[in-house]
């Protein structure tokens, strides 16, 4: 590598770190509307979006998205309330509700529910059968290096999971459309709406 090469390598190094320094101090800065989700307030479809590093986050002001799939069978033949979200340890798996929320205490959160559309109960189905369906597959770790793809379906990070649901239904709620997807992709769909916020 030549002396020019080695300088614009140095200066793309440097900048894209303060690029990422600077991201995280401003989105930090941010304070959104939130609420504590209990099943009385949900339904079946809702996106719960967890601030767990309280803005710390480089890229965004959410640190990750799960599916509320409501009751469903489990081991056993029991039913439970759950949620449907891609984690680091255990790829694509089904959290019951009671754990997902004990877990992420005292951890910001805020809900965000699909709008009325002309087949809003049956692409809600499509979209919590899409992501059951996924349970088991693994965790797309480049998301981890802030480069969250929506390109691969053999492995998903926590938004791709819910983008990925809902797109199955017809929904796009990548308000951007970029090839990047973040948790804030979606919170600012306007296909979403609040719910319960304080």
């Amino acid at each position: 590598m030549c002396r020019g090469e080695k300088f614009w390598a140095r200066f793309l190094v440097i900048a894209l770190a303060v690029l990422v320094v600077s991201s995280a101090l401003l989105v930090q800065q941010i304070h959104l509307p939130s609420s504590q989700p209990s099943e009385d307030m949900l339904q079946a479809g809702d996106i719960i979006f967890v601030d767990l590093y309280k803005g710390w986050c480089a890229t965004t002001y959410w640190d990750h998205t799960a599916i509320y799939v409501g009751d469903q069978d489990i081991e056993g033949g029991q039913s439970s309330a759950g949620m449907v979200e891609a984690t680091y340890s255990g790829g694509v798996v089904r959290t019951p509700l009671w754990a997902f929320l004990e877990r992420d205490d005292p951890a910001k959160m805020a809900v965000r529910r699909l709008r009325d559309v002309p087949s809003r109960e049956e692409d809600i189905q499509k979209a919590i059968d899409y992501a059951l369906a996924q349970v088991g597959k693994p965790f797309d770790f480049t998301a981890t290096a802030t480069i969250p793809w929506k390109v691969n379906e053999a492995n998903l990070h926590c938004t791709e999971l819910i983008w990925r649901a809902y797109k199955a239904a017809g929904i796009d709620l990548d308000f951007d459309d970029g090839l990047l997807l973040y948790p804030d992709d979606i919170y600012y769909s306007s296909k979403l709406r609040p719910v319960g916020e304080s």
